[in-house]
């Protein structure tokens, strides 16, 4: 790895910002949350570490997009799309921030509260769009899980 790669949190995480991403507010955002939840809740560690693949999240509203690269124990988070993504996330930015509020229950993300069924609502009605979600619904799994601060 390049020395413009920037660590975010600590090193055993192994979560790096790639050139230009720490001017994108999303990218950093998305690090620094990601970093922090999986220090507050070390059970979750296990799903970061299992989790491989690029995952491509849109902001639509805001015009800003990040691709999350994971490497089973690193993450390298992108301004922009990188590569071949095996999921596309797409919704509007108050909507990406509620995504972070979905409730772990039984290790298990929890859609039977409010905030679970405004994200099925969402996908449902269109506003929250989630591209090749049913062949790597256990990566979306462990992303939700990772990213939740519940």
């Amino acid at each position: 790895m390049g020395e413009n790669f920037t660590r975010v949190g600590p090193e055993s995480l192994g979560i790096y910002l790639a050139p230009g991403a720490e001017e994108a507010g999303m990218a950093s955002m998305m690090a620094e949350m990601i970093s922090t939840n999986l220090q507050n809740k070390p059970e979750r560690i296990k799903d970061y570490n299992a989790l491989r693949g690029t995952i491509w999240i849109t902001a639509e509203d805001a015009e800003v997009d990040i691709t999350l690269a994971f490497t089973g124990g690193g993450l390298f988070v992108h301004n922009g799309k990188v590569g071949n993504p095996i999921l596309h996330i797409s919704t509007d930015s108050s909507t990406l921030m509620e995504l972070a509020n979905i409730t772990i229950k039984y290790g298990m993300p929890y859609y039977f509260d409010d905030v679970g069924k405004m994200v099925l609502n969402k996908l449902k009605s269109g506003e929250l769009k989630i591209k090749g979600m049913v062949p790597h619904i256990l990566e979306l799994t462990r992303l939700t899980k990772i990213m939740s601060v519940k």
